[in-house]
């Protein structure tokens, strides 16, 4: 029997022993942790041992009674027994129980609560004593494709024996379950390395989950699961709208439809309201503009209305020649000829190597909050030094101070700290729930999509113990590192074993993107398109990837405009990069 591992991931929160403070003096929630269920061990279609339960503390450590939790089955196809509850007097809540699924293998159950991080619970089930198991092969489990299309993987399981041994030459019975699919080939026999695959798997006519088993004689069975979504995509017209740029980087609207961007070089420009020539609003002398650093991220204030405020991020060079990243608020008046007014919000990022990995991406949040990226400069100590601005997602107010609610950390941090340890997050997009996901340009092995949460971790760290030497290039240095850090925000998608250079994405909506319609864009600098990814609710999971504008263009920015169109910045045309409107066909 292998040992059951049970994971509880989240912020974990210090203090006092649960109990000993009464529920009255507890305040505002703001961390969630394990409570009890470690280590424990069950097989297939089992109760663990001890319930899932979770704690809930304000800043203090303290339990806070009251709190709505719901223990939800991620996957394994278990099941809770009472998933819904509230915390207790001491801050604790426990679901009624968890059975595992029928299949072996990793299982996750997640505590929910409203605004506060999730905490994940991972088991392993295992096989009963003497009976072999059927694990499905990674890459044919929870895929995607349009209804009544074929999935990308067929279906497939590795068979092993009650000692854990692969097994061949056995026989493994395949079977559509749900979904109304069908399968090219019903039956396959394990090869040399215990992989047993079914035929082509087409999936049912009708938007949905769909399922398929796998079974042999003296083996616990296995299933498979598949999403199938409408597959109707939009077909899309393109137009050159502005040419003859040198890197445009950002793109925002105002309310009026003016149409701001920058250029990496150091300019603030702008398309005026019906259109036009570009006009030039900003040049400052002291931009830093060098490697992937200059004038990079543009935001618009959601009260721009009355307030007329303009927000960039960009590298500063000062007299002295010392250089640092910088968010800056400026004023542009009602004729969009200048930017004026000038405040440094946000200062002491940092800057080096060149200008390499400065992030540099900002938006505002529902919240009302400004979200802003920032990256590791290829020094080693930088994504997970809690007290520098490096690495990070920041969460300020309009006048650069943290913005309240910005979560807890193991180490005492800057308070405009939201999450931490990533490499070179290019991209911020912030869905219309809320949810805030990073589009991180990563090393030349992989780049993710990430759904952030307060005082999360990314996981970066390219660096040994003790050696600063930065580490980022290596195979072996995963973008987010599991083992070293439990509780790591775990990517939503990612670009497998290679790199395509993730640059800017946002979300497109409207019923004119038809299959589209909330769909998350990503442009890519080395993949030379867009990527666009329907997700789940919970941001966790795609339920649709497809490409589009493959034109062999290097993306650099996405954005859609007040008429629903897409607008896309290219880069690296030596001074013919270009802006397009990209809109769904009626």
């Amino acid at each position: 029997m292998r040992t059951l591992r049970l994971i509880a991931v989240g912020l974990l929160a210090g203090g006092a022993a649960c109990g000993d403070l009464a529920p009255e003096a507890a305040g505002v929630p703001v961390a969630t942790a394990v409570h009890a269920g470690h280590q424990q061990q069950a097989t297939v279609g089992t109760a663990v041992a001890v319930p899932p339960s979770v704690r809930v503390t304000d800043a203090a450590g303290r339990g806070v009674r009251g709190l709505s939790v719901t223990f939800v089955v991620i996957s394994g196809d278990g099941s809770v027994r009472d998933p819904a509850t509230v915390t207790d007097d001491s801050g604790v809540a426990q679901a009624g129980g968890w059975t595992l699924g029928p299949a072996v293998g990793t299982h996750t159950l997640a505590a929910r609560f409203s605004g506060l991080p999730e905490v994940t619970f991972v088991a392993t089930a295992t096989a009963p004593e003497g009976q072999g198991s059927l694990m499905p092969v990674v890459a044919s489990d929870n895929q995607s494709a349009g209804t009544g299309s074929t999935v990308p993987n067929a279906p497939a399981v590795v068979v092993r024996n009650a000692a854990g041994a692969l097994q061949s030459g056995v026989t493994v019975t395949f079977a559509v379950t749900s979904g109304g699919g069908s399968l090219a080939a019903t039956s396959g026999v394990s090869n040399a390395q215990g992989v047993a695959t079914a035929g082509a798997w087409r999936l049912g006519g009708a938007p949905g989950r769909n399922t398929v088993s796998a079974s042999a004689p003296g083996y616990v069975a296995a299933s498979l699961a598949a999403t199938a979504v409408d597959a109707t995509a939009p077909v899309l017209d393109r137009t050159v709208i502005v040419s003859g740029l040198e890197v445009p980087w950002d793109i925002a609207f105002a309310p009026d439809g003016a149409m701001l961007f920058t250029e990496r070089p150091g300019r603030v420009r702008v398309v005026p309201p019906g259109g036009g020539a570009p006009r030039t609003l900003a040049q400052p002398s002291d931009v830093a503009a060098a490697g992937q650093s200059g004038m990079l991220g543009l935001a618009i204030d959601p009260q721009f209305a009355t307030n007329r405020h303009v927000y960039t991020f960009q590298s500063f060079r000062a007299p002295t020649g010392a250089r640092d990243n910088r968010v800056v608020r400026w004023t542009v008046d009602a004729g969009w000829t200048t930017l004026s007014n000038r405040t440094d919000i946000v200062t002491g990022i940092p800057w080096g190597n060149g200008g390499a990995h400065s992030g540099g991406r900002i938006r505002f949040g529902t919240d009302g909050h400004l979200y802003v990226t920032t990256g590791d400069n290829r020094v080693g100590p930088i994504p997970q030094d809690l007290q520098g601005l490096g690495s990070k997602v920041l969460r300020v107010t309009r006048d650069g101070a943290g913005a309240p609610g910005n979560g807890t950390f193991p180490r005492p941090a800057d308070p405009r700290i939201f999450a931490y340890g990533f490499r070179n997050p290019q991209g911020l997009a912030v869905r219309g729930n809320g949810q805030v996901f990073t589009c991180e340009h990563g090393p030349v092995h992989r780049d993710e999509v990430t759904l952030i949460a307060a005082g999360g971790n990314g996981g970066w760290d390219p660096m040994n113990p003790g050696d600063p030497t930065y580490r980022g290039y290596e195979g072996q240095w995963p973008m987010s590192d599991s083992i070293k850090f439990p509780a790591v925000l775990r990517p939503t998608w990612t670009t497998g074993s290679v790199s395509e250079g993730m640059s800017g994405c946002g979300f497109v909506t409207g019923t004119a993107w038809r299959a589209w319609d909330g769909a998350l864009v990503v442009g890519l600098l080395a993949g030379r398109r867009v990527q666009v990814l329907r997700l789940s609710a919970d941001g966790r999971s795609v339920l649709l990837a497809a490409r589009a504008l493959e034109f062999g263009d290097r993306i650099r920015a996405v954005t859609q405009g007040p008429d629903g169109a897409l607008y896309v910045a290219t880069d690296g045309k030596s001074g013919g990069d270009e802006i397009w409107r990209v809109a769904p066909r009626p």
